[in-house]
């Protein structure tokens, strides 16, 4: 045998190959030539090696029958330590169950319930600030402010990316800052306390400021009183005291919408729009773009997609990508008017003094019920 395969070193491959089909007739020697394209030579030693050895099946079988040798004496060994204590299944299944309620329960960080009184109110929209960025707009970021803080009724909200956070290879762009990293926080804690908050969310630069266990804009927005905050995306649904006769107006804030199209860039947000139908207001940020989208759904209900441009100017890495930089639609003002119907229920200003303005003479045409 040995000797066969030392001088046929092709044997045993095609042994392996076809040695059972030989064995059981399936194949004979005209097969080999024909179909396994063999030479007559190779094909008459195999089939005779074969006859003589056998199958590869017929010699496993008969080495699983083989006897086996006598056992060698084993050394007795008693294991005198201690098994580990284990919990009981009913007590892990326990467990199990209020890890899942407790992770369920999370969810609910993301939707919201807010009550406010039935009348005029604006949501200030800010887009991207980048605040320790020295592209940040501050001087319109300031005016605005301002116009916020000396106007009854508006309550702001922001879309994400409050700073630039860079990390990773992207930590090479701090040396071009003029801003340290604590001047970025002290910057943030003014914004948070100049205004009054309901919502912000988070965006992609601020989720690099995380630690295990540790989002600083949790800690944040509750230090400021925030109302909802969510590193990802809310639902809020606003209704009107005392008024339930007065439809809830739905917002979904995140910082983007899934989908792209060079057509508009509401089109993440209006998609969402068509396929949720409950929603009246979608806003987002993240693509340094601007733009609005109000429509009549087929569900009926009238749809806000607007997508606000945020403050960052002369964007490096959109000029590296080709991308155009537009000049407006840092943030938007949404005035909600309960009472209204149709499209004047919701308007949208890009301008924000003159949404301000639009919103004062609201409030003073509809005076708080009670007064």
């Amino acid at each position: 045998m040995e000797e066969d395969r030392k001088r046929y070193p092709w044997l045993v491959p095609l042994w392996n190959r076809y040695g059972d089909e030989i064995a059981a007739g399936k194949v004979g020697r005209s097969w080999l030539v024909e179909q396994a394209q063999l030479s007559h030579h190779k094909s008459r030693i195999l089939v005779r090696w074969v006859k003589e050895h056998g199958s590869p099946l017929e010699r496993i079988k008969k080495a699983a029958t083989a006897p086996r040798p006598p056992a060698v004496d084993r050394i007795e060994v008693d294991d005198q330590s201690v098994e580990p204590l284990e919990v009981p299944i009913e007590d892990l299944i326990e467990q199990r169950i209020h890890a899942a309620e407790r992770k369920l329960s999370k969810a609910q960080a993301h939707v919201k319930h807010l009550e406010l009184k039935a009348e005029p109110v604006g949501l200030f929209i800010m887009g991207d600030p980048h605040v320790d960025n020295a592209g940040c707009s501050w001087g319109e970021l300031y005016d605005h402010v301002q116009l916020v803080r000396k106007t009854s009724g508006v309550l702001a909200a922001c879309v994400g990316d409050m700073q630039d956070h860079w990390i990773g290879r992207l930590g090479r762009l701090y040396a071009n800052s003029d801003v340290t990293a604590s001047e970025g926080w002290r910057l943030s804690e003014w914004l948070f306390g100049s205004m009054q908050w309901i919502a912000l969310v988070g965006g992609n630069h601020d989720s690099w400021a995380h630690s295990p266990g540790m989002d600083p804009y949790k800690l944040l927005t509750k230090k400021f009183g925030v109302m909802a905050y969510a590193p990802d995306e809310l639902r809020i649904t606003l209704r009107w005291k005392a008024r339930p006769d007065l439809e809830p107006v739905v917002w979904i804030l995140r910082h983007d919408f899934a989908g792209r199209s060079w057509f508009h860039p509401t089109h993440g947000p209006n998609k969402e729009a068509m396929l949720d139908g409950r929603c009246h207001i979608l806003t987002a940020g993240h693509i340094h773009q601007w733009g609005q989208l109000s429509t009549e759904q087929r569900h009926e209900r009238i749809t806000h997609a607007i997508r606000v441009r945020g403050y960052k100017r002369n964007d490096e890495f959109a000029r590296s990508k080709g991308y155009s930089e537009q000049q407006f639609g840092a943030a938007a003002l949404i005035v909600i008017d309960p009472e209204a119907e149709g499209p004047a229920r919701i308007t949208t200003f890009w301008d924000i003094e003159q949404g301000c303005d639009y919103l004062t003479h609201l409030r003073a045409r509809k005076p708080p019920v009670g007064q």
